[in-house]
Order: structure tokens, then sequence, then C-alpha cells
């Protein structure tokens, strides 16, 4: 195992530990402008709990859209039901619903919760997803992130069969060995370049995990810092083991 996915691991919790733990819960509220470019400005304005798998990718959100509603995502299927269970739309291989979706093209309901799904459990299973799951890492070049904080990098190829952004993406460790960005772009919104911040990290239970997320647009590898696209603050991380 590369030395810098060891020490990683390590600062955001121990793989022993990970291990062990069947679901990770949170707080999420989420804003910005690409949210309500696709037709979804509703969902940025309510707080939602969120559960998500660490097992299998599985990822449930309430409320979602309405007070009264539940989105659920698996990678081949999502569905939005009542909060007493009803399915109320459902929709199957939802990553092909999306084609060559153009910039602000509208998403469903179901779109969204396949979107938030698929985002979720990516970004709270790093970094121990990364161990047993057939994703290549390599460590790639040091980047200067300001005069105070040079960050180690990894590159990640992920194989067909985990549903995340893009097979192509790249993480940002700082000294202590948190990842504190990271990189991929949107394969189902025209291949957008993202810079996904990680702050304010709080520790859970002896895990690592950060309150704040802020994307942001970038150019290969420069983050346009004036084009902020979707933010979300998380907390009361809950983990069940």
């Amino acid at each position: 195992m590369n030395d810098l996915l060891k020490k990683m691991l390590g600062a955001h919790g121990g793989l022993e530990r990970w291990q062990t733990i069947r679901k990770i819960s949170a707080d999420f509220s989420p804003s910005g402008i690409a949210l309500v470019a696709r037709g979804q400005e509703a969902f940025t304005k309510m707080s939602t709990r969120v559960d998500v798998d660490t097992r299998a990718q599985r990822v449930s959100i309430f409320p979602f859209i309405h007070l009264n509603q539940r989105a659920r995502y698996e990678p081949y299927r999502t569905l939005v039901e009542s909060s007493d269970g009803r399915v109320l739309e459902k929709l199957e291989r939802p990553r092909a619903s999306f084609g060559n979706s153009a910039a602000g093209a509208k998403w469903s309901a179901n779109q969204l919760a396949y979107f938030i799904g698929c985002a979720l459990w990516t970004y709270f299973t790093l970094p121990f997803s990364l161990v047993g799951h057939g994703v290549i890492v390599r460590q790639g070049e040091l980047w200067t992130e300001s005069a105070e904080e040079i960050w180690q990098t990894l590159e990640l190829t992920f194989p067909e069969a985990y549903a995340t952004h893009s097979s192509q993406q790249t993480i940002y460790i700082d000294a202590s060995g948190l990842i504190r960005r990271h990189d991929y772009s949107l394969e189902i919104a025209g291949n957008s370049k993202a810079a996904h911040y990680l702050l304010d990290y709080q520790v859970f239970d002896g895990f690592a995990f950060p309150t704040k997320r802020r994307i942001f647009l970038r150019d290969e590898r420069r983050p346009l810092k004036d084009r902020l696209v979707i933010q979300a603050d998380l907390g009361n991380y809950e983990l069940t083991y």
C-alpha cells in the first residue's frame, strides 16, 4: 500500500476501525447556483438528514425536496417515496438518463437523487473506499496551494463498476494526512471540471469529517475561486457499527 495512502487512512480514523462501521448519518444543507440551474432550488432551501451505507453504494436522503418525501439511491436505481414508504416515482439505470446533458438542463427528482447519492457515497467513504474496491492509486506531483501550504496528491483511477463522478480523480493531502481538495469531472453534466475543497474538519467518534464543502469550477488544475457552484454544510455525524 502507498505510504501516503497509509498516512491518510490513519489521519481520518484508521482502516481497522472503519471496517467495523455499517452506516454514517449526518445533517446536510446544500445550496448553490449549480442546483438552482438544474431546476432544484427547492432542495437548497431545507436541511436534510442523509444515511450512507459504508458497505454498499446505498444512500437515503430525508426530507427530499418536500418535507414528506425521501430519496433512495443505488447506482442502478433511484426512487422517491413518501415518508410512510409509498413509492412515488423511480428510475432504473439513472446514469444513462443524463445522456449528453447540456449545461443548465433541468433534472428530474430521480436525477437529483442520483447526483446527490453518488456524490455523498464517494465523499463519505473516502479515503477508505480506495482500499479493496479495485481503485488504482498513484502518487502525483506536489501542489502549491499557497505560500504556507504545499499538498501531496494521489491520482485515482476508478473501475467501471464503481459509480462516481468520473473515472479519473485527484485528491490533495495536507501535512497531517487529511484530504483538503478533491478534483474530478462531472460526467453527467458535460464533464464540467470541479475543484472541491474540504474545510473545518471535526472529529466524531474518532473519525475526522469536514463540516464544510465548497465546490468551484476549475481550469485544468487551477481552481476558479470566483466560480463557486455548490456549497454544503454538514454536522452531527453519527456512526452505526
